[in-house]
C-alpha cells in the first residue's frame, strides 16, 4: 500500500513538469517557425522591390553635369555616311631597290683603310676606304707617261707651228723688199718716159722685173706654206695617237675604278703612283652593311659596302591568289606599322607583282612612302627595312544608315554597345550590331536610330558608372 502510494504521488508531480516542457517546446518551435516565415515573407518582399528596381535602371547610368564634364563625355549625333570596305594585308618595309647600292672594288687589291661604319649616314662623293692595288699603279704609270707623250707632242706641234710663222714672216719681208725695188726703178723708168729721155725698151724690161718679183712672191709663199701644212699635219696626226693612247689609259683607270676627278688631278708624288686608290659613295644614304676589314684581300667580285638611301621606303604587302583580283595600281590604302600603331599612312599601289612565290601562295604588292622624321621618334629615316605591319586597301566605299567612330563602341565578351543620352546626365546602354570595320569608323545596322546622341568620348567612364550601380544596388549621383 504504501508503495503503491509512493508511485502514484510520483507520476502526479512528473506529469506537471512533463506538460510543461511539452508545452515550451512547442511554443519554441512555433515562435522560431514564425521569425523563419516572418523572414522569408521581408526577404521576398525586398528581393521583389530590388527586382523591380533593378527591372526598371538596367543599363542607365544619370550623372551630374559636373560628372559629365570632368570625364570628358562628348556626343555626336548618329547619322548615315561613306564606309569604305578593306581588304587588309601583311605588309613588310623595304629599302627602294632603285636606291641601293652596292659597294665594290673594280681592281684587285688589299684593302688600306676604312672610313665608313655600319649605320652611318654617308653623302655622295663621301670616302667610303682605301684600296692598295699594283694593277692600279701600273694602270697609273701607263697613264702618266701617255700624258708626257700627249704633252711633248703638243710642244713640238705649237714650236713648228712658230717656226714657220716666222720663216714666213721673213720671206715676205724679202720678197716685198724686192717687189719694192722693181717697182721703184719701174715707176722711174715711166718718169723718164714721160719726159722722153729714155726709150721704150728700159720701161719694158722694169715692167716685166716687177711682174716677176710678184710672181716669185706668191711661189715661194705657196711652197713655204705646203711646206708648214704637210709638217703640221705629220705632227697633228702625231699628236692624235698620242691622244688616243693617253685616253685608252684614262678609261683603263676608270674601269678600275679610279674616278675622273682622281685621273685629271694625277700628279707626281700622288698616292695612286703607288696603287693606292680611294672609293668613294657614288650616292648618299645610310651604309647598310659593311663587308671588309683591314688588310683584307678584295677583288671585282667581293662587296664593299651596301648603301641604301631611305629618303623614300617600299611597303611590301602579300596578297594571296584568291585576293589579287581585288588589288589594281592606284588603289588606295593605309598602311600601320607595328612601330608605329597610331599613326596611319596614306599610300597607292604602284605595281602588283608576276610571279606567285611557291611558299607563300602571294603576289607582292607595292607602295611608296616617303621617309621624313616622325614627332613620336624624330630621326633620320624612321621607317626601317624589315618593320612589319599591314595594308588596308579600299576595295569598295558604300552609303549606309548609320555611321560612327569606332572609339564610341564598348566591346564585351557579351557584344557590343554604346551609350545613347536620353536626357541631360541620363546615358543608355544599347546593344548593337556592327558591320565589318572601316579604318576609324564603323557601320552601325542596329540598335542606334538616326538622329540619336551618342557618346564618343569618355565611354570608359560611363562604362566604370554603369558597373559600380549594377555592383552597389545605387545611382551614381
Amino acid at each position: 500500500m504504501t508503495t503503491l502510494l509512493k508511485n502514484t504521488l510520483r507520476d502526479a508531480l512528473r506529469a506537471p513538469l512533463f506538460l510543461f516542457l511539452v508545452t515550451l517546446f512547442a511554443a519554441c518551435s512555433g515562435g522560431a517557425r514564425g521569425e523563419q516565415e516572418a523572414a522569408s515573407e521581408h526577404a521576398g518582399h525586398d528581393e521583389e522591390s530590388h527586382s523591380g528596381h533593378d527591372e526598371h535602371e538596367e543599363g542607365v547610368v544619370e550623372l551630374s553635369q559636373a560628372q559629365v564634364d570632368a570625364a570628358g563625355v562628348r556626343v555626336e549625333t548618329a547619322q548615315g555616311g561613306e564606309i569604305s570596305r578593306f581588304l587588309t594585308l601583311p605588309a613588310v618595309v623595304t629599302a627602294d631597290e632603285d636606291a641601293v647600292t652596292h659597294v665594290n672594288s673594280k681592281a684587285p687589291g688589299i684593302v688600306r683603310s676604312v672610313h665608313a661604319h655600319l649605320g652611318e649616314r654617308v653623302e655622295e662623293g663621301q670616302l667610303l676606304c682605301v684600296i692598295d692595288s699594283v694593277e692600279v699603279g701600273d694602270a697609273v704609270a701607263a697613264f702618266a707617261r701617255a700624258r708626257a707623250l700627249v704633252s711633248a707632242a703638243e710642244a713640238v706641234l705649237e714650236r713648228e707651228r712658230q717656226l714657220f710663222e716666222q720663216r714666213l714672216s721673213t720671206a715676205v719681208q724679202v720678197l716685198d723688199g724686192a717687189i719694192e725695188v722693181n717697182r721703184k726703178i719701174y715707176q722711174r723708168e715711166v718718169e723718164l718716159q714721160e719726159k722722153a729721155v729714155s726709150t721704150i725698151r728700159p720701161l719694158l724690161e722694169a715692167e716685166k722685173a716687177l711682174q716677176i718679183a710678184r710672181l716669185e712672191k706668191s711661189r715661194q709663199l705657196t711652197e713655204l706654206r705646203t711646206e708648214r701644212d704637210a709638217r703640221l699635219l705629220t705632227l697633228e696626226v702625231k699628236l692624235t695617237e698620242r691622244r688616243i693612247m693617253r685616253d685608252a689609259a684614262a678609261n683603263a683607270l676608270l674601269a678600275l675604278g679610279v674616278s675622273a676627278e682622281q685621273v685629271e688631278d694625277l700628279q707626281p708624288g700622288s698616292p695612286l703612283f703607288a696603287g693606292s686608290f680611294e672609293i668613294r659613295a657614288r650616292r648618299g644614304g645610310i651604309v647598310a652593311a659593311r663587308h671588309i676589314t683591314l688588310g683584307e684581300f678584295v677583288d671585282s667580285e667581293t662587296k664593299l659596302f651596301t648603301v641604301e638611301d631611305l629618303s623614300r621606303v617600299w611597303v611590301v604587302a602579300s596578297a594571296f591568289e584568291e585576293q589579287v583580283q581585288s588589288v589594281r595600281i592606284g588603289q588606295r590604302g593605309r598602311v600601320r606599322l607595328d612601330a608605329f600603331p597610331a599613326r596611319g599612312f596614306e599610300a597607292q599601289v604602284t605595281l602588283v607583282g608576276y610571279v606567285v612565290e611557291r611558299e607563300s601562295r602571294a603576289l607582292g604588292v607595292r607602295f611608296e612612302l616617303e621617309n621624313p622624321a616622325l614627332p613620336e621618334w624624330p630621326v633620320d629615316y624612321p621607317l626601317r627595312p624589315g618593320m612589319y605591319g599591314s595594308v588596308a586597301l579600299v576595295v569598295e566605299q558604300e552609303q549606309v544608315r548609320i555611321v560612327l567612330p569606332e572609339a564610341a563602341i564598348v566591346h564585351e565578351d557579351e557584344g557590343d554597345f554604346v551609350f545613347v543620352r536620353t536626357a541631360a546626365g541620363t546615358f543608355e546602354r544599347r546593344h548593337v550590331e556592327l558591320g565589318p570595320p572601316s579604318g576609324d569608323v564603323v557601320e552601325v545596322r542596329q540598335g542606334v536610330n538616326v538622329g540619336d546622341e551618342v557618346a564618343v568620348t569618355g565611354t570608359f567612364f560611363l562604362k566604370s558608372a554603369l558597373r559600380s550601380e549594377e555592383l552597389g544596388g545605387g545611382h551614381s549621383h
